[in-house]
């Protein structure tokens, strides 16, 4: 600790206590102190950088279909609300409708790619209500953050100039790759920097190798020792050649001699772009068949890979859906006397596969009871609903005692024979 510090604790100490004041900050900080945390953004967020990833996304074609990809597969699969509240639903949905919610987020998932953070601005009227979302320039956005990593505010920087704060609530910000540090989002760019880099040296280089090298070049002699053309022979043959391609044949002199080098082209090639090609393709978390490019793929690797990337579109739809929740939904229904978190956004799959091996399995699984007996599945629905990410309908418990299967339903005992009394009568008589 040092003198500094020392003389703080001592006029002010710090009180053991479950929190640190009455607004329940928490215990652990991101930064050693207050005064830090906007020298640690600038050092790890910064305009030039932030322009590099824009310059790296719109002029690498890799790295500008990735990203898209992965945008496109989070959002525009399209998305469902639920709410057992039927009021509280129609309500979202009106101002989902008119606030054109799917095309605001696929911006603010493409920027959240590529700078690692996307921030949505909730316009208001004077009334309070929500009347716009505008996605906001992430190289002009900053948060303003204390050492414990909550967020007090936000705020622009134009031409070097900070613009009025914005409240927490007028914001809505998304990341999908988080840091301790920080709260600031890290881009999917960020780890492949280097390695874009190369390749784009490396497209460069192979495309003026291939001019240079991929085709035939020809050597003309003209003369020999003893004749010596003069310069404007050389002139006129020379004009002659350099429209070599459009020729079919050449009908020379015996003193002139055409030969060819460089016949082999550039040897490689394929080898040096792949090798670059799949390190961007591992980097950008996409997937070579997305691109195109999947050919030595087997159907084995292939389900796996479809598998995998399903899960993680699913993870960043999760986030986000729970961020709009948060930061949107709820302050709709609280304006408007509902409670919160009653309405809940779900986005569609991109591919049926992951839940096919689930529904598959579960469908086994509970096959194997038989309710008729007395069995009791080992699932409620609202348990196997949120297996599939659905929410619940309602709170379900089981009542019920178990019974033992063996216990089958024992038939009922025949009831005898009503007596015919009219025939009694009859023979009575």
């Amino acid at each position: 600790m040092s003198i500094l510090d020392r003389v703080r604790n001592y006029i002010s100490p710090i009180r053991e206590n479950k929190y640190l004041d009455a607004k329940g900050k928490p215990k652990t900080k991101v930064v050693a102190r207050a005064s830090a945390t906007k020298s640690l953004a600038a050092s790890t967020r910064s305009s030039s950088l932030l322009n590099t990833y824009k310059s790296y996304y719109e002029g690498e074609y890799s790295v500008f279909a990735s990203v898209n990809i992965t945008a496109w597969n989070t959002v525009m699969v399209g998305h469902s609300l639920s709410s057992q509240d039927k009021n509280a639903l129609e309500l979202i949905q009106t101002h989902v409708n008119k606030l054109d919610l799917d095309s605001v987020l696929l911006d603010a998932v493409n920027f959240a790619l590529v700078y690692g953070d996307s921030f949505i601005e909730i316009v208001r009227n004077s009334k309070g209500e929500i009347t716009q979302l505008k996605n906001v320039n992430p190289i002009t956005m900053n948060i303003d953050f204390d050492e414990f990593g909550t967020v007090k505010g936000f705020y622009q920087k134009i031409e070097g100039r900070d613009m009025p704060p914005l409240k927490p609530e007028d914001i809505i910000h998304i990341k999908l790759f988080s840091r301790p540090d920080s709260p600031y989002g890290i881009s999917l760019i960020q780890p492949s920097l280097p390695t874009i880099s190369r390749k784009m040296a490396a497209d460069e280089a192979i495309s003026n190798a291939i001019v240079r090298h991929g085709t035939t070049k020809y050597v003309v002699k003209v003369g020999d020792k003893e004749t010596i053309p003069p310069v404007s022979v050389f002139n006129q043959i020379k004009e002659e050649f350099e429209d070599i391609g459009s020729m079919n044949e050449f009908i020379i002199p015996g003193v002139i001699e055409i030969s060819t080098i460089d016949e082999k082209g550039v040897p490689g090639v394929e080898e040096y772009f792949n090798y670059f090609q799949t390190q961007v393709i591992i980097g950008m978390l996409t997937l070579e068949e997305a691109l195109g490019m999947g050919a030595g793929s087997t159907e084995a690797t292939a389900k796996i890979k479809e598998i995998m990337y399903e899960r993680m579109i699913k993870s960043f739809q999760l986030k986000i859906s729970n961020q709009v929740r948060k930061d949107l939904f709820n302050y709709i229904l609280e304006s408007n006397g509902f409670e919160p978190d009653i309405v809940r956004m779900r986005f569609n799959s991109v591919t049926d596969a992951d839940e096919a091996v689930k529904a598959k399995w579960l469908g086994n699984l509970l096959r194997g009871y038989n309710t008729h007996y007395g069995e009791e599945k080992p699932f409620l629905p609202n348990e196997v609903r949120a297996m599939f990410g659905f929410p619940p309908l309602e709170e379900e418990t089981s009542d019920k005692p178990k019974k033992d299967p063996k216990d089958k339903p024992k038939p009922k005992p025949e009831e005898p024979p009503e007596e015919d009394v009219d025939n009694e009568d009859d023979e009575n008589e």
